[in-house]
């Protein structure tokens, strides 16, 4: 076969570049002010995921009934609490970016750079064959996106922590000796203690019918779960932080998520079903799929687009299918197609669009990143599906 001359990898560094470049080019047109209609929350609420979990967790048996955005599995806040000791009581203010002293924004400089490093870390390692310059420049365009600056980075979320465990976790379990994938496990229910979400990896063990590992994820994510409760306020904490949780996903708006959207779309309060029967289409799916880079994009998307309320920063789970795509993909013309909606979901885009999307409650660089993940899930879905079709016609 004939070879073309440019690969689904180069589409999309090209693209990534390209968007890049664009946007270097529009902030110094703009002087910065473009970034206005980009950054999350803005205003003062900047780097809030970090700062807002330090305060709360002052007191430790008192962190779920300090507020309701407190909804964080318990096993995090160990970190957030070790930080908050580091740090002089009024260093942090609830809700208020602006009354942050220095001493926590080094902090959270020192925090940040320390992820960096293990994401490249964990990302060389699940590329696995890879160089160390090829896991060097896909951590960098990784970096320099919307969903790693504006998701990330502004937000001050650890999704990225619950990425990094997942890939060394995926890296793990494909070892044939019994420590590491028992490695795999415990990194598994290590990253469903943080996030909760993450728990869906799980289904790859039942897919691949390995029932014994399986059983003992579910025990470890137990112990992960449950456990630090007795340190953050017990079972009244736990009632509480369900509380807490019912609270934050009642808060459905924009496009981030499928029950929110649908809702937008059809002008009803029905995105409960929509994401349900979404999770059920994205399950089947993972089930019958045949690319391992598939099935882990299904289960990445389901963390981001499945809960009714999905933040921006959960875009950053789609690193994990991105790496193990470019690890197997062959150059089919269809994975041109899915190198093109890979670009869109890691594109550095602050292009002004004030006012242009208002009744979507998004911008234009955030509606190309999650309807890049929604056509995604469509193709792979329904290429799952057609297989599936085709195979049992085959017999």
């Amino acid at each position: 076969m004939k070879q073309r001359k440019f690969s689904p990898l180069c589409v999309f560094v090209i693209l990534t570049v390209c968007s890049i470049v664009f946007s270097v080019f529009m902030l110094i047109k703009t002087s910065g002010t473009c970034l206005n209609f980009i950054v999350s929350g803005g205003g003062n609420d900047r780097y809030m995921d970090f700062f807002n979990h330090i305060t709360y967790v002052r007191v430790p048996g008192n962190v779920y009934f300090s507020s309701q955005h407190a909804c964080f599995p318990p096993l995090i806040y160990f970190m957030y609490l070790l930080f908050s000791r580091m740090l002089p009581q009024d260093a942090t203010i609830m809700y208020n970016a602006d009354r942050t002293s220095s001493y926590a924004l080094l902090l959270y400089v020192v925090y940040c750079v320390i992820l960096a490093i293990f994401l490249f870390y964990s990302l060389h390692k699940l590329a696995r064959g890879k160089s160390i310059e090829w896991s060097l420049g896909m951590t960098l365009l990784i970096m320099l996106s919307n969903a790693f600056i504006f998701g990330i980075l502004e937000r001050g979320n650890s999704a990225l922590i619950v990425v990094i465990l997942l890939m060394l976790a995926l890296n793990l379990r494909e070892k044939d000796d019994r420590i590491s994938r028992e490695a795999a496990l415990v990194l598994i229910a290590v990253s469903a203690g943080i996030k909760i979400y993450p728990a869906v990896f799980g289904l790859l063990y039942l897919t691949e019918k390995r029932w014994k590992e399986a059983k003992r994820l579910i025990v470890y994510g137990i112990l992960f779960f449950f456990v630090p409760f007795a340190f953050f306020g017990g079972r009244q904490g736990m009632i509480q932080f369900v509380r807490n949780q019912m609270t934050v996903q009642a808060n459905q708006s924009g496009i981030g998520s499928v029950g929110a959207f649908w809702n937008l779309l059809t002008g009803k309060q029905s995105g409960t079903i929509a994401a349900a029967g979404y999770l059920v289409l994205a399950v089947a799916g993972c089930a019958l799929a045949q690319d391992l880079w598939k099935k882990v994009f299904l289960l990445s998307s389901i963390m981001v687009v499945a809960p009714l309320w999905s933040g921006r920063y959960t875009t950053i789970y789609m690193i994990i299918p991105l790496i193990l795509f470019f690890r197997e993909s062959r150059q089919e013309r269809i994975n041109y197609i899915y190198a093109v909606l890979f670009a869109c979901i890691f594109l550095f885009a602050v292009y002004n669009t004030a006012g242009a999307l208002d009744c979507f409650h998004t911008n234009l660089p955030y509606a190309i990143e999650r309807m890049s993940i929604y056509i995604m899930n469509i193709m792979v879905i329904a290429g799952a599906l057609i297989q599936y079709v085709k195979s049992l016609g085959s017999h």
